[in-house]
Order: C-alpha cells, then sequence, then structure tokens
C-alpha cells in the first residue's frame, strides 16, 4: 500500500529595508520598532534583532555600543567610562 503526501511550497517572505529610517553610527546601521507588547528593540540591516528596552532612547544610547561588541576586531574594552565607580576592601 503506498500512502501519497501533499507537499505545500511555503512562501518566502522578504523585507525590504528601503522603507524604513535608518540610523547610523560608527559601527553600522539600525532601526528601532516598538514591539507588540510597547517595548523598542533595534534591528540590523540584515534583519538581526539587537537590543531590546522600555524606551526608544535607551536603544538609541546602547545599539552603538552592541554593534561595536560584535565588530571582529573588538577587544573586549570600551573607549569612554561612563560615571565613576570605586572599590575599597571593608576591612
Amino acid at each position: 500500500m503506498t500512502t501519497a503526501t501533499k507537499t505545500k511550497k511555503k512562501d518566502i517572505l522578504t523585507v525590504s529595508t528601503d522603507n524604513y529610517a535608518w540610523f547610523t553610527c560608527e559601527h553600522g546601521s539600525y532601526r528601532v520598532v516598538e514591539t507588540r507588547f510597547g517595548l523598542y528593540k533595534s534591528i540590523d540591516k540584515q534583519g538581526n534583532d539587537l537590543i531590546t528596552g522600555l524606551t526608544e532612547q535607551a536603544i538609541h544610547d546602547c545599539t552603538p555600543l552592541h554593534l561595536l561588541a560584535q565588530q571582529p576586531d573588538y577587544d573586549g574594552k570600551y573607549d569612554t567610562v561612563i560615571g565613576s565607580a570605586s572599590v575599597t576592601p571593608d576591612l
């Protein structure tokens, strides 16, 4: 007995990157979208989700650092010090 199966070809969705507002920083380009839960996320030109945050401003503040960390020549050091901190031993 032979069973025939019907294979359905799924449509492949393509994303046109030309219709979005792109933001450019030193390490690449990204766009910001609001998610269905009211959060914001950044997406790179290849369509990869980068980071998610509570505010759009937070996305703009953190995405350039995320793109920097993804660079092949990134050595784990960040060039700018934000704030100040010190560690003192408790005796």
